[in-house]
């Protein structure tokens, strides 16, 4: 029978893979604990309290601050995030000689075995320390698995261990340091070579590795662990449980800023209160270090900035009305304090949130000096939430996006149809521009923001340059967008009549 393909043919174009968008709900406690964490692991995720207990224990001050986190009833983990543990390298720290190992390609045991029951005469040369080892006269012929193998060579090679390891064979040297070697298996003097069948020999995809000498990993500044730290998990909010000192601060309120980070820090000097160069708080809110985040507590505890945290982290951008406001809101685990009106007053000026009470009710008090929070949290995810769904228009296009204005416009819609859920999440409302920046026709801009909330324009092909045409390169994008705030207080007048 002739195949239909003489008639019709038919294939398929998949789409690109896209990019997740970014998790703003993923935050990061960092501490110079030793153990479960080292410079050797950076880093464990969790999403309960239970698994950090079980790895911290429950007296550590890792687990007392992740107490706090989960406590929250609304917290990272139960609104699509997760705990990061990060560890700061505070102090020298010494890392232990390692052991010269040989690690082989991976074997199928249903290839391998059947291979190797045909071998009574089984050889092969290695060097282990520097020592030459030959290996005869390995019978094969009654090995089942691949674990009877391993057995076999640990009994066959002195001064090393053998073990199977994600279907690989390892070969460890006894020994540790710079001598402690394991090379790959040479073909012996007799007997049938076993190397090539093990994938320990050369070309098999084996690696050998020599030992290193004991070190010490010299102190590192915060900085430089939580740059480290993002290499490995894109959180978006920051504690760290040793208290920052004011040089430190300052550096982590750049570093926070440049990497789209949200870092919480508690203040508790006198001093932090006042309209003054000398105080750390005030250089910070006059610089513009809005993404740094500070609480103001007479006790110190540090705690309440890994709840303030906590608590912020838990935004669905596309639920409905789901944006959040810290004012007013109460931190589980921890208590309020007392404050006069003027220390109050004092904090709103330089940018100190407050917790305490409220009518007798535990309220958080938040100061705009800084800039506010919710602000800083939103605008970093229209910002990367913008940049992903772009990246996955250009990248799930089976054929491409032309330099016509039919392809333009998708990329108008694309961005506009970003930006509609920050306005359903009510981050973005509709309303009147205040500000005498515009771009394209100014009535048709003002008509967007009255009646959507944003306006999206992208520049003419007509007017593109050549250069930029052919670099490939979009008309460029302007996005304009009324973020729709928050009321944090209402003024009443009431008059009556007798």
């Amino acid at each position: 029978m002739a195949n239909l393909a003489n008639v019709v043919t038919v294939s398929m174009l998949p789409p690109g893979r896209t990019a997740s968008r970014t998790n703003m709900n993923i935050v990061t406690i960092l501490t110079s604990e030793l153990g479960v964490l080292s410079s050797a692991n950076r880093r464990i995720v969790y999403l309960d309290l239970v698994s950090v207990a079980n790895d911290f224990g429950t007296s550590s001050p890792t687990y007392e601050y992740a107490k706090i986190l989960f406590s929250q009833t609304k917290n990272p983990a139960n609104s699509g995030g997760y705990l990061v543990a990060s560890f700061w390298r505070a102090s020298d720290e010494n890392v232990l000689a390692t052991n010269g190992k040989l690690v082989g390609g991976q074997l199928s045991e249903s290839v391998v075995i059947p291979t190797l029951q045909k071998v009574s005469d089984g050889s092969f040369d290695i060097t282990v320390d520097g020592v030459v080892q030959n290996v005869t006269a390995l019978d094969f012929r009654t090995a089942l698995t691949l674990s009877d193998v391993v057995t076999m060579l640990d009994k066959a090679i002195t001064g090393a261990a053998a073990t199977l390891v994600n279907q690989a064979i390892v070969i460890t040297s006894a020994t540790t340091g710079a001598t402690s070697s394991v090379s790959l298996l040479g073909t012996g003097a007799v007997g049938t070579f076993i190397g090539e069948t093990l994938n320990l020999a050369s070309g098999t995809g084996a690696v050998a590795t020599v030992g290193t000498a004991p070190i010490t990993l010299l102190a590192e500044t915060k900085e430089t662990a939580l740059t480290e730290a993002l290499k490995l998990e894109p959180f978006r909010g920051a504690v760290f449980i040793d208290n920052p000192t004011d040089v430190e601060s300052v550096a982590l309120s750049t570093w926070a800023k440049a990497n789209d980070v949200i870092i919480y820090d508690v203040m508790d000097s006198p001093l932090n209160l006042q309209v003054s160069t000398t105080n750390v708080v005030w250089n910070i809110t006059s610089s513009g270090g809005e993404n740094y985040r500070m609480i103001y507590r007479k006790d110190g505890n540090r705690k309440t900035a890994v709840a303030y945290m906590a608590r912020i982290h838990t935004v669905n951008f596309n639920n409905e009305n789901s944006a959040i406001t810290m004012n007013l809101k109460e931190l589980a685990g921890i208590t309020p304090e007392d404050y006069t009106q003027t220390e109050i007053n004092d904090a709103k000026k330089v940018g100190l949130d407050l917790y305490t009470y409220l009518g007798g009710i535990p309220k958080l008090l938040t100061s705009g000096a800084n800039g506010y929070v919710d602000n800083v949290y939103n605008f970093i995810a229209i910002k990367h939430f913008v940049q992903i769904d772009l990246f996955n228009l250009l990248g799930t296009s089976a054929t491409k996006l032309a330099q016509i204005d039919r392809d333009v416009d998708k990329v108008v819609d694309t961005v506009e149809a970003t930006l509609s859920t920050f306005k359903r999440a009510n981050v973005i409302g509709d309303g009147t521009w205040t500000l005498a920046d515009t771009f394209g026709d100014v009535d048709t801009f003002h008509r967007n923001i009255a009646q959507n909330g944003y306006y999206v324009m992208a520049g003419s092909l007509a007017t593109q340059s050549s250069a930029d045409r052919n670099a490939r390169k979009s008309p460029p994008i302007q996005i304009a967008f009324k973020n729709a705030g928050a009321m944090h207080t209402v003024d009443v007048t009431i008059q009556y009549n007798l």
